[in-house]
C-alpha cells in the first residue's frame, strides 16, 4: 500500500505529456472551430436581442400610431354624429316650419271660403228680400188697398223672410 502512496515519475511525466498533446491537437484541430461557433452563435443570440427590441419598438410604434388614429377616428364619427343630430333636427324644423305654413295657408284660405260663402249667403238673402218686398209692394199697388191691409201685407212678407 505504501507503493500506491509514493509518486511515480514516469506515470506523472507520461500524463503531462498526454495532457499537453491533447491541448496542442484541441488547439490546432478542435478549438478555432469551437471557439468560432460558440463566437458565431453568441453573435446571432445579440442579433436577435437587436431584431427583438427593434420589432418591440417598432410593435409599439405602430400601436401609437393605431391609438391616435383610433382616436381620431373616434373624434370624427363623434362630429359627424353631432352634424347628423344637428342635420336631423333642422331637418325638422324645417318640416314644422313648412307644416305650420301650410296649414296656415290652408286655414287662411278655408277662412276666405267661408267668408265669400257669407257674403254670397247675405247677398242671395238681401236679393231674396227685395224680390219679396218688391213682390209684396207689387202686390200691395195691384189691390189698390187701404193702410190697413198694406200694414197686413207687410206683417205676412215679414213672416214669410222669417220663415225662410
Amino acid at each position: 500500500m505504501e507503493d500506491l502512496l509514493k509518486p511515480d515519475y514516469g506515470v506523472m511525466i507520461l500524463t503531462i505529456c498526454n495532457f499537453l498533446l491533447l491541448v496542442y491537437l484541441l488547439k490546432r484541430f478542435a478549438w478555432d472551430g469551437l471557439i468560432g461557433a460558440l463566437e458565431k452563435r453568441e453573435q446571432q443570440i445579440a442579433d436577435d436581442k437587436r431584431q427583438a427590441q427593434q420589432a418591440r419598438e417598432d410593435a409599439e410604434e405602430l400601436k401609437k400610431q393605431l391609438d391616435d388614429r383610433l382616436a381620431g377616428l373616434s373624434q370624427e364619427a363623434a362630429k359627424k354624429m353631432a352634424e347628423a343630430v344637428q342635420l336631423g333636427v333642422s331637418q325638422r324644423d324645417q318640416l314644422l316650419a313648412d307644416a305650420k305654413e301650410q296649414a296656415d295657408r290652408f286655414l287662411a284660405q278655408a277662412k276666405a271660403q267661408i267668408e265669400a260663402e257669407k257674403n254670397q249667403a247675405l247677398a242671395d238673402v238681401r236679393n231674396e228680400v227685395v224680390q219679396t218686398a218688391m213682390l209684396a209692394a207689387e202686390k200691395i199697388i195691384r189691390q189698390q188697398i187701404d193702410d190697413n191691409t198694406a200694414q197686413q201685407a207687410v206683417q205676412r212678407v215679414l213672416t214669410e223672410i222669417k220663415k225662410k
